[in-house]
């Protein structure tokens, strides 16, 4: 029987967000981000897909959600370069790459390229940085074109490490991510196997001030209903103004948009009392667009408390969920890396942290795959003092970049 070399894929986001402004709706894609636009169509689907997962599990009962989908999207199509066979169809329709070229792997990483430089091109007002890392055994060998290719596609970098003496390398690991997230994440890697031979990295950073920031005197004390039996303490910001918001009757939710400086906004997600399940089961790329869509501008008080959340994720369960099982067996086809010896992918693991408050928003998150052998007037007031959905979305192509769920703001 085969020894399979474990492969560690791991994700990592952060996140700072601030408001930013769209005047009316947001433009068409130009001529450059066409070729992107079919693949953030399959990017928001797998995210929305991935929430859903995630939300049903058992462990995640009673507990605040948040990562960031175009990370793990990144990850993993960028493992898929490595991939062969079944192995890689499997991670092109779980990722929702299925209406692409009928599977055209060649499109996606072509098309993923445009994408990252359409959210991170020089001159654009939305502060986000997304970048990849692959952390290579020394003396292992890997075919150079799955190299090229990561940097080529997913601006990855290569770097050796020795996994044989795994304090040192979750040392060196765990310093990388910190400095990619401004030290938001400091320990990511919490262990290591001596039999890995390859750590690959993905990291988002966003830092979003609001178009129109808070005002920290209007900030008050006041009443969370995390459910009917519970309440919290939180500080709530409160701003009056303009903003796109909306009932959406299908998801039975008030929906409101909160712009940052740059192409980007907060959309928060109200559901009406005792809907909450029902409303992130409904949350489907069809209501999204929906209600992304349907927003008007209308003036109101809004009410959102200030947040700060850091959630993990180890995530081989909600993906074999999704149809991506072979990777992570004995089945797994990883000979694109490597031909040496038989890899699998030992654990997928994600962080992400979010931080809310009358300045912005700052958000981070990391992704990761082990790889191993085998008022003054009357005004609607909006007050969001009871568990909601967050998204922050790209406004030029729709990105979905973090996608979240409030219960308890105070944990």
């Amino acid at each position: 029987m085969e020894k399979l070399i474990p492969v560690a894929l791991l994700l990592f986001a952060v996140m700072h967000s601030g408001i930013v402004s769209v005047n009316g709706k947001p433009a068409v894609p130009n001529p450059r981000q066409q070729s992107a636009f079919k693949l953030v169509t399959a990017n928001t689907k797998f995210a929305l897909h991935l929430y859903r997962q995630v939300a049903s599990q058992p462990s995640s009962a009673g507990k605040n959600i948040f990562f960031s989908p175009i990370s793990i999207s990144a990850a993993l199509s960028m493992l898929s370069l490595g991939a062969r066979a079944s192995t890689r169809n499997q991670l092109l329709q779980g990722l929702g790459y299925s209406n692409m070229s009928q599977n055209d792997a060649a499109e996606v990483h072509e098309t993923f390229k445009c994408l990252l430089q359409t959210l991170t091109r020089e001159g654009s007002e939305l502060n986000l940085t997304i970048g990849s890392a692959l952390y290579i055994q020394q003396g292992f060998v890997v075919k150079p074109k799955f190299i090229e290719d990561a940097k080529q596609f997913y601006k990855s970098e290569a770097i050796s490490v020795n996994f044989m003496e795994s304090d040192k390398a979750k040392e060196q690991i765990n310093a990388f991510v910190s400095k990619k997230t401004d030290g938001e994440i400091q320990e990511f890697i919490k262990t290591l196997e001596t039999s890995t031979v390859m750590v690959l990295l993905n990291y988002v950073l966003f830092k979003g001030s609001w178009e129109k920031p808070f005002n920290p005197r209007s900030t008050y004390e006041a009443d969370f209903h995390v459910d009917d039996t519970t309440t919290v303490r939180v500080q709530m910001m409160t701003k009056s103004g303009t903003y796109d918001s909306g009932y959406d009757s299908q998801l039975s939710s008030f929906v409101i948009r909160v712009p940052y400086d740059g192409n980007a906004s907060l959309v928060l997600i109200l559901p009406a009392a005792g809907k909450l399940a029902e409303v992130e089961q409904n949350l489907t790329i069809t209501n999204f667009l929906h209600f992304f869509y349907s927003l008007r501008p209308s003036y109101a008080g809004l009410h959102i408390p200030k947040v700060s959340l850091k959630e993990s994720y180890k995530l081989n369960e909600q993906l074999s969920s999704m149809g991506i099982t072979e990777m992570f067996s004995r089945d797994a086809d990883l000979s694109g890396i490597s031909e040496s010896e038989p890899l699998t992918v030992s654990k997928v693991t994600h962080e992400a942290v979010l931080h809310i408050d009358e300045k912005g928003t700052k958000a981070v998150a990391v992704t990761g795959a082990e790889i191993t052998l085998m008022s003054a007037f009357s005004q609607p007031e909006h007050v969001f003092n009871r568990p909601f959905l967050l998204l922050i979305v790209d406004h030029n192509i729709k990105s979905v970049l973090f996608v979240g769920r409030v219960l308890n703001p105070t944990i």
